[in-house]
């Protein structure tokens, strides 16, 4: 009804035309955006009807009419929404909504307003003002009202020292939990304890001194110790012109206070989560971009280790950062590269000397953090760098680790568990930018080093199979078919087409036919996990040739003469026994333009055609006469002849291009 407070709880948008046709019918109305800001208004008691929009940010109009529901405001609510209606909820008027409204241009508003208006009526108190005469109350009467009432009521005299109390009545022995006996002759300020707030005692104060009226909200304490928020208003009361008493009148405002507090954290974290993720977005702009171009530009591992240390030093937030490599020989952590921080360049350190996060990240290759004071006080700490934080990003690439990398924040909110995710990306576009710089390194080297390595353990994976077939085995080439699985190429000889044995290994998925003549057969394994052989790559070596029996293999492996062998060796060593390097002879390296032509033909070529590729070559379909057509060899890779030669011609094609034009690309 016009003259009722209205609560308009409404996105911004498309609020001023509905606040504006409840202004013009008479309502005093009041415009909050969220759920959470309309609760902390309602229970203040001061509105007679709640306009909601379904859609707000946040909670949505029907949890709001829950929440105002379980209140016990007892303030009816007014839905009036653009959402269809399967979206809303079919609980919505069990939910608290008194009345429900689809919006449908002006003629929907003034529906509105009629249905405001109504509710409000509804709850408004009714009927003519009527004679009273003979009805007035007693003393008595009102005595016992004053008494009974459910607002705590309260009167001290001034006359006496320290305006002790004279009455308190029921409600104000049930707030306070004092019975009335131990209340009398005490000033009430044995209600406050250390949590009332001094400046709100000091201007209770002034107001009896100046006999002025004061609502405040205090914190008081009941008798139990319990605190809650008082709503007192302190007034004088004059008896013939002379003050003759102070009234006060207490409420219980807990539960409101409690949730505007609610209120306010919510609203306060919901402020926290929107920086943190602007920052984890201008991270992401920022540093994963910068450190893009890096990788891209980077010719060698030393140059991108600095400059990804001089990039996450200029980022905001970050306070610097180091990367360094654990040796092999000596198990210390030797840094590599550094900036902004004070941590000098080719420096080791002993692992159990550094923070606890530093080796559980070599042991887990997982992101590992810590802050500054909480045992950070160790070699390469926050705390002695004078960072806030230290976050340990393990640079790995498949089962190659290539070292960590270590960033500092010089603000204690950086580094949290949104910015670990952007930082293991960082070491993981590091990893593959170092790989792709070693493996180029690789193909373009002047020299190698070759390596005839020998493993005498029956474990070994070749070993296996040689064992299944009853004959040494060959090994022709390897084709990833994920992070797992693999596809082995094997040579035979004098060995039948029966691959029971080898189906039955633990490790093998599938076992198909590729070539055979009079002498020897290939065939293709399909391994579920992908064999040490396959991971040489990652460790900077190139596997040239292997050959394997029932209880040993021999293999012959080329790296550039700086890698690592220990390294290459350690991965044979961590799987099987008996790994022992027979002669390491460096020479001149094999025709690199050649090889160069073959890698780049290779990364060009689908794993499918690669597989194509390399079949229709072991069975000689390039020959003439061709031995075998595209449809024998489409039933030995388990494909139609129509996808067989869509394979071929894609492969084909690719080869012709890398010779013709090296440049292009798919």
């Amino acid at each position: 009804m016009p003259g009722s407070r209205a609560l308009l709880v409404h996105p911004e948008d498309g609020a001023d035309r509905i606040t504006s046709a409840l202004d013009e019918a008479g309502f005093d109305v009041t415009t909050v955006h969220t759920a959470t800001a309309a609760v902390a208004k309602v229970t203040t008691g001061e509105y007679d009807c709640v306009v909601s929009e379904y859609a707000l940010p946040g909670d949505d109009g029907v949890a709001l009419a829950g929440a105002i529901e379980e209140s016990d405001a007892r303030v009816p609510v007014v839905m009036f929404t653009a959402t269809e209606g399967e979206a809303i909820p079919e609980t919505v008027f069990e939910g608290g909504v008194d009345k429900f409204l689809h919006k449908n241009g002006s003629a929907s508003i003034d529906r509105l307003v009629a249905d405001v208006s109504a509710v409000c009526s509804s709850e408004a108190a009714s009927g003519s003002q009527r004679d009273i005469t003979g009805h007035e109350p007693s003393k008595g009467d009102i005595a016992r009202a004053v008494s009974e009432a459910p607002v705590g009521l309260s009167l001290s005299d001034p006359e006496l020292t320290d305006y002790p109390l004279v009455y308190v009545n029921d409600a104000w022995e049930d707030h306070t939990g004092y019975p009335i006996e131990e209340a009398l002759g005490r000033n009430p300020r044995f209600l406050q304890g250390p949590g009332t707030d001094p400046e709100t005692v000091e201007r209770l104060s002034q107001a009896i001194q100046n006999e002025e009226q004061l609502t405040v909200e205090i914190r008081n304490y009941r008798r139990d110790g319990t605190p809650f928020w008082n709503e007192l208003t302190v007034a004088p009361v004059y008896d013939d012109g002379e003050l003759a008493h102070y009234v006060g009148f207490q409420n219980d405002v807990t539960d409101r206070k409690t949730a505007e507090r609610l209120a306010e954290e919510r609203a306060e974290k919901l402020a926290t989560e929107r920086r943190a993720l602007d920052r984890v977005l201008g991270r992401v702009n920022g540093l994963l971009s910068e450190i893009s171009r890096i990788l891209v530009e980077g010719r060698d591992a030393e140059t991108i280790a600095e400059r990804v240390c001089e990039e996450i030093a200029d980022e905001p937030g970050y306070m610097g950062g180091w990367i360094g490599e654990v040796s092999s020989a000596t198990g210390r952590l030797e840094i590599t590269a550094a900036s902004g921080v004070p941590v000098t360049i080719g420096s080791s350190f002993a692992l159990d000397e550094t923070p606890i996060e530093v080796q559980r990240a070599i042991e887990t290759d997982e992101v590992q953090g810590c802050v500054a004071g909480r045992g950070s006080d160790k070699e390469l700490g926050p705390q002695t760098v004078g960072g806030a934080r230290l976050l340990v990003v393990p640079i790995t690439y498949g089962h190659r680790r290539y070292g960590l990398l270590g960033i500092y924040s010089s603000e204690g909110d950086a580094l949290d568990r949104r910015e670990r995710k952007v930082c293991e990306s960082v070491g993981k576009m590091i990893a593959n930018g170092l790989h792709s710089v070693e493996t180029t390194r690789i193909l373009t080297t002047d020299r190698v080093v070759e390596l005839c390595v020998t493993i005498s353990d029956p474990s070994f994976t070749l070993s296996q199979i040689a064992d299944a077939v009853d004959t040494s085995v060959e090994h022709l080439g390897t084709t990833r078919l994920d992070d797992d699985a693999c596809e082995l190429y094997l040579r035979a000889t004098g060995v039948s087409d029966d691959y029971t044995a080898v189906k039955e290994l633990p490790f093998v998925n599938s076992v198909r036919p590729v070539s055979e003549t009079n002498e020897d057969i290939t065939f293709a394994v399909t391994a579920t996990e992908s064999p040490p052989l396959a991971r040489i790559a990652e460790h900077g070596g190139v596997v040239v040739a292997v050959t394997a029996e029932a209880s040993s293999a021999e293999l012959t492996i080329e790296a550039p003469p700086e890698q690592d062998v220990r390294g290459i060796l350690d991965v044979f060593r961590a799987e099987y026994v008996n790994v022992e390097l027979r002669s390491r002879v460096e020479r001149e390296s094999r025709d690199r333009s050649l090889t160069e032509f073959a890698a780049a033909v290779d990364d060009r070529l689908t794993d499918r055609q690669r597989s194509a590729l390399k079949t229709a070559e072991l069975n000689g379909y390039f020959e003439w006469p061709r031995p075998v057509d595209g449809s024998e060899i489409a039933e030995r890779m388990g494909i139609t002849r129509q996808t067989f030669h869509q394979h071929l011609r894609a492969a084909e094609r690719k080869l012709v291009e890398a010779y013709v034009d090296p440049r292009s690309r798919d």
